[in-house]
């Protein structure tokens, strides 16, 4: 049964009495430090042990602690954690934070008067939607019905409910699950090959931890390693498996640790940031990947496919991204490539005990175990609805509506959070009874004066947002992309179960209902450019616009810009910038875009082609002859290039293959590999019934 906190007890004795009692149940423990930021630095200095050993998140120091740099902390452990809110906003790196702090540690969140603090965060956010912060007041509104969360009041004085008492707790390293994901790991390791583990955790449950020590187990035993043992371990940062070094070396007294690698004779286990990791040609011996849903799919799929023993680990749920939705993007891939693939969880935390009551106070107040429902009852009639800020304060609505949003994107993060409830996204939601379907977020663009417009254009100015709006100004030198008003889809996501009903283009007709009511000039989005997703994009109306010159460095996709008119003066613009684009890549495919997939191109061109363009007689003669053999490829090469460039590619079956060699050169050898052709022979047959057939298009 809950207690209340004894209050007659001064605010040092209280938080000794915390700390005493935390250590001996495994509990930690959440304070709100609510005052004048002069108030609540007096009131830290005043506490028994509070600054031995403890983490700062802070943009400047505080009672002669440091703040912490980044993110550099991951793996650490601390007995105190502080928080000062009244100048520091970053949720991610306070959820981070809050995953090194160990049993019976206390996690000191110095903020304003509460009364105050609503308006004051909302400020320093720079919203400029509310000037109250939803997003706190939802925040205090929850804590105070929490056990283990307290409040410590300029005003008021300490108040609060303590936890359950639980037994006493002793920490036992490695945990039962440690050493099953260990075993497991070996197997992986040792095993047969092409069989990729997948390893589940919530955070503080050692994880990161149990990879360093697999890997020292591999490294020891030299029945099953060969002396030379190379292993390559990868993260989004290098912080996020410092602590698989940690016990590696641990293991292994005589490696030498340099940084990002650590060496035991002949033997090593290097760490490589992602998207080097995707590039690296070496050969491993096994390969790690650390905090796997907050990378691209696509950068997982390539290593999946590139090496034979990898083990993927990730957190289910926290700041790092959703496992939940790793699981759902991965396992269809798993499945189709390597159906033996293995799961291994860890449930059992090593930091602190099950049922911490700071763990449970972070996953309710930052949703961070939020989820969609995946049942519904199909019966009830579907509803697609914009949604205000002021409905969601039904929890249970923002839960499924952020639970949706994290599963389907994994950059989705708590700062997310944030935004949907203190931005100014317009939010599209789909609904069966009380059950979210589907969520469409979309974030107004443009409006700017003449000034900031002609600005934007010469790059003298770069105000925030507004990512479309300006890439489309900046490259046309056109300011009215930037006059008028429109409206970005940032997120867009449908539950697992009903997708492929029609419930996207639902979403985005509501949307677009929305933004005609508004008298918006167009719709736009930007996103990594996978054919499957261009398909859905361009099946909803929208048009190509501009595609990014690079390749993300970890998925090795491109971004691409879709638009989609709702202002008659402004349609003729945006399909001309489809025409440009179609017209750019017949010039830049050998300087730009050379590594563009083929498949990729056929959907650019098919989409941006102008189908009043017309064939030159020459073209389609020189066409003929090589069809007819009277040409050399290499003689009717431009010919067939233009006709490529010119014609509807879709129209015809196998045109992937004529885009790949005539404008992308792929060599007849490659091209006989990939489309199971037996050499050069067969491919130019393959492209002659491909050419008569568009040229039979055009008669």
């Amino acid at each position: 049964m809950n207690t209340t906190v004894e209050t007659s007890l001064s605010v040092p004795e209280l938080y000794a009495q915390l700390r005493a009692t935390g250590l001996l149940s495994g509990y930690r423990n959440l304070v709100f430090v609510s005052g004048s930021a002069a108030w609540c630095e007096a009131q830290l200095l005043s506490l028994p042990g509070a600054l031995d050993n403890a983490l700062l998140v802070a943009n400047q120091g505080l009672c002669g602690l440091a703040p912490c740099q980044s993110e550099n902390f991951l793996g650490d452990e601390f007995s105190s954690l502080i928080i000062n809110a009244h100048n520091h906003q970053n949720l991610n790196t306070w959820l981070a934070a809050a995953g090194c702090l160990t049993a019976g540690g206390v996690l000191l969140l110095m903020c304003p008067r509460y009364d105050e603090w609503p308006g004051q965060f909302s400020v320093r956010s720079r919203f400029e939607t509310t000037s109250v912060s939803y997003f706190i007041s939802r925040l205090q509104r929850i804590a105070a019905a929490l056990d283990g969360v307290y409040r410590w009041s300029q005003e008021d004085g300490f108040s609060g409910r303590a936890a359950v008492n639980a037994p006493a707790w002793s920490q036992t390293l490695p945990s039962s699950d440690q050493r099953a994901t260990i075993a497991a790991i070996r197997t992986a390791a040792t095993g047969r090959a092409k069989r990729p583990l997948i390893i589940r955790s919530d955070r503080g449950r050692g994880k990161t931890s149990a990879l360093g020590l697999a890997v020292a187990a591999l490294i020891k035993d030299q029945r099953f390693c060969h002396s030379d043992y190379r292993v390559l371990i990868t993260a989004p940062s290098f912080a996020a498996v410092k602590a698989a070094f940690a016990h590696l070396v641990a293991e292994l007294p005589e490696a030498q640790w340099f940084e990002d690698v650590c060496q035991f004779d002949s033997s090593c286990m290097q760490y490589l940031p992602f998207e080097n990791a995707l590039k690296s040609r070496d050969q491993w011996d096994l390969v790690l990947v650390d905090e796997a849903a907050a990378l691209p799919v696509a950068g997982l799929h390539s290593l999946l496919l590139r090496h034979s023993r990898v083990v993927f680990s990730t957190t289910v749920h926290g700041y790092e991204g959703s496992g939940r939705g790793f699981d759902i993007r991965f396992k269809a891939i798993l499945d189709a490539e390597r159906p033996q693939w293995r799961r291994q969880a860890l449930h059992e935390p090593i930091r602190w005990v099950a049922g911490d009551p700071l763990e449970k106070a972070l996953n309710r107040l930052f949703l961070l175990d939020a989820e969609p429902r995946n049942t519904c009852v199909d019966r009830n009639e579907l509803s697609v609805d914009i949604v205000s800020r002021d409905e969601l304060i039904d929890e249970d609505l923002l839960a499924q509506v952020f639970g949706l949003l994290v599963q389907a994107h994994y950059q989705t993060t708590p700062q997310d959070l944030l935004y949907l409830l203190d931005g100014n996204a317009v939010l599209v939601v789909a609904r069966r009874g009380d059950c979210v379907q589907g969520v469409c977020q979309l974030l107004p663009e443009g409006g700017f004066a003449k000034d900031l417009c002609t600005e934007v254009v010469a790059g003298r100015r770069r105000p925030p947002g507004n990512l479309v709006a300006q890439r489309l100004a900046q490259q046309t030198a056109e300011i009215q992309y930037l006059s008028v008003n429109s409206l970005r889809i940032n997120r867009i996501a449908v539950v697992g179960g009903a997708r492929r009903k029609g419930l996207g283009s639902a979403l985005l007709n509501a949307a677009a209902d929305y933004a005609k009511s508004k008298g918006l000039a167009y719709l736009s989005s930007s996103f990594a450019a996978d054919p499957g997703i261009i398909d859905f994009w361009l099946n909803q109306g929208f048009s190509p616009a501009l595609l990014g010159s690079r390749r993300d460095s970890a998925s090795g996709l491109y971004s691409l810009i879709v638009l989609k008119s709702l202002n008659p003066s402004l349609a003729a613009n945006i399909n001309q910038l489809a025409r440009q684009l179609n017209s750019d890549l017949g010039f830049s495919l050998a300087s730009v875009y050379s590594e563009i997939s083929p498949e990729l191109l056929l959907r650019l061109l098919v989409a941006s082609r102008d189908p009043a363009s017309m064939v030159a007689e020459s073209t389609i003669a020189n066409v003929q002859r090589y069809c007819d053999g009277e040409l050399f490829f290499e003689q009717a090469a431009a010919s067939l290039a233009r006709l490529c460039l010119t014609c509807d590619l879709k129209s015809v079956d196998g045109a992937g293959l004529a885009i790949a060699r005539v404008l992308l050169a792929y060599s007849w050898s490659t091209l006989a590999e990939q489309y199971d052709l037996s050499g050069r022979a067969d491919v130019e047959l393959a492209l002659k019934r491909i050419f008569r057939n568009l040229v039979a298009t055009l008669e």
